[in-house]
């Protein structure tokens, strides 16, 4: 009896969980699975974002599309997925705009950062943790740096690895596993390190 209310529960939470993804994204066809053994609320249960202000439609996701991932989007933030891209315990922190060509795929932990948060100034710094400590609500990330993150089509992004935007990756690049992306990246290059740096040519 106590697993059949478990499962009710859970059944209910992941239903309202696809309703308000719906409300925020335009979705494909065959999300996670939805054509196979998954049905559709733990399809979108993998898929979790928080609209900053919420509800607005500014997620659109292509066709067959594998997406474990989690994020915010903040108020001028918007996403942009092709089709055939995968992506497995990804974190996205969405400012500006965030556009993933088709057939990319991240592995485990990786972290798509378009804004710094904090500006540099200490000054500005110390204006922001007065602000948190009076709980006068969000702070102001856009008077950070920060910018648009392009990935193009067929990049692969190895486990842990960081991005930060503004920045663009190239069609068909790799970047290695817990490299450090500050800036643009070659197609059909390998990049690698902290900061990263292409290490070889990518083959065809």
């Amino acid at each position: 009896m106590i697993n059949f209310l478990l499962n009710l529960r859970r059944r209910k939470r992941c239903k309202e969980h696809r309703r308000k993804m719906e409300r925020i994204c335009f979705i494909g066809k065959d999300f996670n699975g939805l054509a196979s053994h998954r049905s559709a609320e733990q399809a979108f249960d993998l898929f979790r974002l928080n609209i900053m202000p919420t509800p607005r439609k500014c997620v659109t996701i292509g066709d067959c599309c594998t997406l474990s991932a989690t994020g915010i989007v903040n108020e001028r933030g918007s996403i942009s997925i092709g089709n055939y891209v995968y992506m497995n315990q990804v974190h996205m922190r969405v400012d500006y705009h965030l556009q993933i060509g088709s057939y990319c795929m991240f592995g485990p932990g990786v972290k798509l950062l378009d804004t710094s948060n904090h500006p540099l100034s200490v000054s500005e710094r110390h204006k922001q943790c007065e602000f948190i400590a009076r709980r006068h609500g969000r702070i102001n990330s856009y008077i950070a740096d920060g910018g648009d993150i392009i990935i193009e089509d067929d990049v692969w992004i190895g486990m842990d690895a960081l991005i930060l935007g503004p920045v663009r990756i190239g069609k068909g690049a790799v970047v290695a596993a817990r490299s450090v992306v500050t800036k643009d990246v070659e197609p059909m290059t390998l990049v690698a390190g902290v900061p990263a740096k292409k290490i070889r040519d990518v083959p065809s």
